[in-house]
């Protein structure tokens, strides 16, 4: 099936608590393409404006997918402080040769080391489908993705907006979330070198997992930031929630998080979703697939009977052996969403 027509499916939650449609930032991380060929085909293929920041770091302004960011993932290239240091000796970027040839042969070089990333602003559902059009030009340039190579931990990384900064509406996507995340591992395949040669996805531990899932679980703004924190005091999680734990209580959020990614963390109204591969060039693999399965973390999260059905087979089943508890659980979710979900026939 041509991935491009797959269909996107549109969440329960469809607007925020003041009425507005919920929004989704999409980022998509690869290999083997240089910022400036990405920027300049992607402009061939969905218009907008090119401004060049520098090498690195480029955008596209009114395109068809919106604004774009597209940068070669590192600090120190996107900072580029050499050019403060040139430029007191009068070095013009603009018309310096050589300096730009420089420049541009870094890029080169590092797109088999460090990930070119595409970062979409906000789109609405309706909106999704013009990712595809971006999907197809990478690929058509030869676009390296995740299966490429065991050094690739490109991810696909999607922030959707909250419904609303309830503490009771975090905790229930948070135990929506635990309770899909081994089959959304299995079911998408995710590489086995980002699970377990990274630190980009790490798994909550089993500590936190049993206390929020605990039935009885019931906590305050605080507690519930500060028992996040007590666990997970990074971004190093497949679904990240300090950018929305920043955007109600930064302070507190900043003096639990490790020193050096304070830098990095950013309050935003947002789930950052950092789970799923970026497996362009393979034909199979598609952004709706990956969001659909997000779509089941919705679904849970809003109906609380289905919720609290799935929380007390999960109390069942962690009691068993750990070597075949994995397994069975998978198997037990699978036949749960499949009796108690049916896939929506919306066309997005």
């Amino acid at each position: 099936m041509d991935t491009a027509k797959k269909n996107y499916w549109k969440p329960s939650l469809f607007k925020n608590s003041t009425g507005e449609q919920r929004r989704v930032g999409f980022e998509l991380e690869f290999g083997n393409l240089t910022v400036r060929e990405t920027a300049k085909a992607l402009q061939d293929s969905i218009g907008g404006n090119i401004q060049e920041n520098n090498p690195f770091y480029f955008e596209i302004i009114n395109s068809s997918v919106g604004k774009l960011k597209i940068e070669r993932d590192a600090e120190l290239l996107k900072s580029v402080k050499y050019r403060e240091l040139l430029s007191k000796i009068n070095v013009d970027f603009n018309l310096d040769t050589l300096v730009r040839e420089i420049e541009q042969g870094v890029d080169s070089l590092s797109s088999f080391l460090i990930p070119c990333e595409i970062v979409t602003e906000p789109l609405t559902f309706r909106e999704f489908p013009r990712i595809n059009d971006m999907v197809k030009v990478l690929n058509s340039l030869k676009a390296k993705g995740t299966q490429d190579s065991i050094f690739y931990a490109f991810g696909l990384h999607m922030n959707p907006s909250v419904p609303d900064l309830n503490i009771k509406t975090l905790v229930t996507y948070m135990q929506s979330f635990l309770l899909l995340t081994d089959w959304i591992i299995e079911d998408a395949r995710i590489d086995f070198s980002r699970r377990f040669f990274t630190s980009f996805i790490d798994p909550f531990p089993n500590s936190y997992v049993e206390k929020v899932l605990d039935p009885n679980y019931d906590s305050t703004v605080e507690t519930f930031i500060d028992d996040y924190l007590e666990f997970n005091p990074s971004r190093n999680r497949a679904l990240d929630l300090l950018p929305v734990l920043c955007e109600i209580d930064m302070e507190r959020v900043l003096a639990g998080v490790k020193t050096e990614e304070r830098s990095l963390v950013n309050g935003r109204p947002a789930f950052h979703y950092r789970l799923p591969d970026c497996r362009l060039g393979d034909d199979k693999w598609s952004i709706a697939d990956e969001w659909n399965r997000w779509w089941y973390v919705e679904t849970i999260s809003s109906d609380n009977n289905l919720r609290a059905k799935l929380m007390d087979l999960w109390d069942k089943n962690k009691k068993q052996f750990f070597m075949t508890r994995k397994k069975q659980w998978i198997d037990t979710v699978k036949d749960f969403l499949n009796r108690h979900i049916s896939i929506p026939d919306n066309r997005s």
